[in-house]
């Protein structure tokens, strides 16, 4: 797993077209141009001085990229943030995903001042709700119609993760 560059602009674009990718998530249409607007507008350092907002990681399996671990941060004064990720069709259970986040969550609540990792994924998702659980994060409950995709409300189920809470897998 490493920072995204604006060389990734391109095989993120591929990646949310994916049909598997797309299944659970509400993708919006984003230029290459965009894409590389927002990654080069992030500055890794600045996550561990508590400031930015929006940080975008590139899963590698085997020294091939293959995903993304998106992190937003809602509030830095009390340590709250959101994360979302997804693989390539072909990377799917295999574990990329769940190692990967491994590497991540300690690095977020031992080397930053964030307290609280939330995750929201579609109740039908279960591969994304069971990384969630491997990694201890807690089902909080179920948000109804949270998200409208491919022209429905669809339900979204809630998990957390507290500092206090978790005990690296």
């Amino acid at each position: 797993m490493r920072p995204a560059n604006v060389h990734d602009a391109h095989r993120l674009r591929q990646w949310r077209a994916e049909p598997s990718v797309r299944e659970f998530q509400p993708l919006r249409d984003v230029s290459v141009a965009q894409l590389r607007a927002d990654i080069g507008s992030q500055r890794m350092s600045h996550i561990y001085r508590g400031r930015g907002e929006r940080f975008i990681w590139i899963i590698e399996a085997d020294e091939v990229p293959c995903g993304w671990i998106t992190l937003v941060v809602s509030n830095w004064e009390h340590g709250l943030c959101e994360i979302g990720y997804a693989l390539s069709t072909d990377f799917h259970g295999r574990g990329v995903m769940t190692d990967s986040l491994s590497i991540l969550v300690p690095e977020l609540f031992f080397k930053t001042p964030l307290e609280r990792i939330e995750a929201r994924c579609a109740v039908g998702n279960r591969g994304s709700q069971r990384v969630l659980e491997k990694l201890g994060f807690r089902r909080e409950g179920v948000l109804r119609g949270y998200f409208l995709l491919h022209g429905e409300r669809v339900d979204h189920v809630l998990y957390g993760l507290l500092r206090e809470d978790y005990v690296p897998v």
